[in-house]
């Protein structure tokens, strides 16, 4: 049963942020969400890794490829 205390809700709309999902990183991603954190102080680090992860998905549903090393196409 799910309760107001328990949903989170999103500024885009009702898609709640149902599912929290642990992944491990080395100390220099750690740092450097950590320093975008510092730049932009309105966003929390889980916030900006949220962001780079929705944005990278993006990037490898249009080129798959880069996930068996392939260079990205586009703009240099």
């Amino acid at each position: 049963m799910e309760t107001m205390a328990t949903k989170k809700k999103t500024k885009s709309g009702d898609e709640g942020l149902a599912v929290q999902l642990g992944v491990r990183i080395t100390a220099a991603d750690a740092e450097r969400i950590r320093v975008l954190a510092e730049r932009f102080p309105i966003l929390t680090g889980n916030a900006i890794a949220r962001a780079a992860m929705v944005i990278g998905l993006d990037f490898i549903e249009a080129q798959p490829t880069v996930l068996l090393g392939e260079k990205p196409k586009g703009k240099r």
